[in-house]
């Protein structure tokens, strides 16, 4: 009688980390199709059977992970701030900069982030046009505790003389706006400029000029006042 030759554990485990990678890149493929068809249409335009076509997935597979629509879209703005949060981590070589650059370093970051991602801002938009529910989860969930973090930096930061004593309100949709716009109309930059918003150097030169404009002059205004005292 042949024995049966047994299964390698090594080679059983190398196939389920397989299987769970192309599971996860599956999930995120399925949930980037969400967020660029919820960008495009709203939450009433986009069909889950159209995310599952331009996903390459069954329909029924979209459905028995995610549920319903609205289930779909949580998950996808899940998806969404949970790759912010991971695309905008400091790099450890930061800890050591002085705070003026390293906030260049996160406008750099942010900026490119806003590049990558135009859907981010234009889900938000949306929702908030519309006054939805899934905006005030979304506001509950990630938006909110997001703010208070970015409320107790700024306030750091002005007290450091870095940003300028303003209400964390205003300054805060000022540099969200000079960060997104750009990106978010990305058509009409085409069309008006003959830019492409998608060329790292345009990129990076939008990045550049939101420094300069806002941190540079400082810089430079409280060198000169510092030389007259």
């Amino acid at each position: 009688m042949t024995a049966v030759p047994k299964k390698s554990g090594k080679r059983s485990g190398a196939a389920g980390n397989l299987r769970a990678e192309r599971k996860a890149q599956t999930r995120a493929l399925i949930l980037q199709c969400a967020l660029d068809v919820f960008a495009e249409r709203g939450f009433d335009g986009a069909s889950v059977r159209d995310i599952a076509g331009f996903a390459g997935v069954n329909h029924g597979l979209i459905r028995y992970h995610f549920g319903d629509k609205e289930g779909l879209w949580k998950a996808a703005v899940t998806f969404l701030f949970e790759r912010l949060h991971e695309e905008m981590a400091a790099p450890g070589e930061e800890a050591g900069l002085p705070p003026l650059e390293a906030t260049k370093a996160w406008i750099r970051r942010y900026v490119r982030y806003c590049a990558r991602h135009p859907e981010h801002a234009r889900i938000m938009v949306q929702e908030s046009i519309r006054d939805s529910g899934r905006l005030r989860w979304a506001i509950r969930r990630f938006i909110k505790p997001d703010n208070e973090q970015l409320q107790r930096r700024f306030q750091h930061l002005v007290k450091q003389g870095v940003y300028p004593d303003i209400p964390h309100h205003s300054f805060n949709y000022i540099i969200t706006a000079a960060a997104q716009s750009m990106f978010m109309l990305a058509n009409e930059m085409k069309y008006v400029y003959g830019i492409d918003v998608a060329d790292e150097a345009v990129i990076d030169a939008h990045a550049e000029a939101i420094i300069k404009l806002f941190f540079d002059h400082r810089a430079g205004s409280a060198a000169v006042r510092s030389r007259k005292s």
